[in-house]
């Protein structure tokens, strides 16, 4: 037989295998949501791990939140690090929300420090509150500083400029949360508020009071 007619056709016959593959490991994904949808949760949850042992890194996730739907935190937590370990971002981000709420900061750090060390300027806001949570209030300006047009960022930025003694800093970025944004800045509003009143400048808090 013709070489190049056998490498042809071998490389069909795998690109056929590789279809099929893919066929049923989205099918087994297909059909496990449908399972937790019809209230399944065994079922589906057997579905899910199919598709995972099959090679499919969408499942992780998803089984992931299933446990998360079905409360079972700890379950949810091993799949959605496995889904880390894979490179899903989203997945680093839901663990992060989970760390933040249990106060756990050191996790948090953990999480997104890669997201944001690569450039996704999404957690900036996250992963700052965490620093600055910790009183590690240099590192926080760091990383706020990634992403500090953000009018939510600019109140957690204020504030690790105050906790490292820089007034200056911390007043101009709290003023732009308030006059730079039509919305989102009332904790920047508060903030100077305190800091006026903190350094007895009447004419600057009357000024600013009612402003927002």
């Amino acid at each position: 037989m013709n070489k190049n007619l056998f490498s042809g056709i071998s490389s069909m016959i795998l690109a056929a295998m590789m279809l099929t593959f893919t066929a049923c490991n989205s099918s087994n994904v297909d059909r496990a949501e449908r399972l937790d949808w019809e209230g399944k949760t065994e079922e589906a949850i057997k579905l899910y791990q199919e598709a995972i042992d099959e090679g499919n890194i969408e499942a992780i996730s998803k089984l992931a939140l299933l446990y998360a739907n079905t409360h079972k935190p700890e379950k949810a937590k091993e799949y959605y690090k496995m889904a880390v370990d894979k490179g899903d971002k989203e997945a680093a981000g839901i663990l992060a929300n989970f760390s933040l709420r249990d106060e756990n900061y050191e996790e948090v750090i953990t999480y997104l420090k890669p997201i944001v060390d690569a450039g996704d300027t999404t957690q900036v806001y996250t992963l700052g509150s965490a620093y600055v949570k910790l009183g590690q209030y240099d590192q926080a300006v760091q990383v706020l500083l990634k992403n500090k047009n953000s009018v939510y960022v600019k109140t957690i930025l204020g504030t690790a400029y105050y906790e490292l003694g820089d007034m200056e800093n911390a007043e101009k970025y709290w003023k732009s949360g308030v006059y730079d944004h039509r919305s989102g800045g009332i904790n920047s509003y508060n903030k100077l508020l305190e800091l006026y009143k903190e350094q007895g400048r009447t004419a600057d808090y009357e000024a600013l009071e009612g402003a927002y």
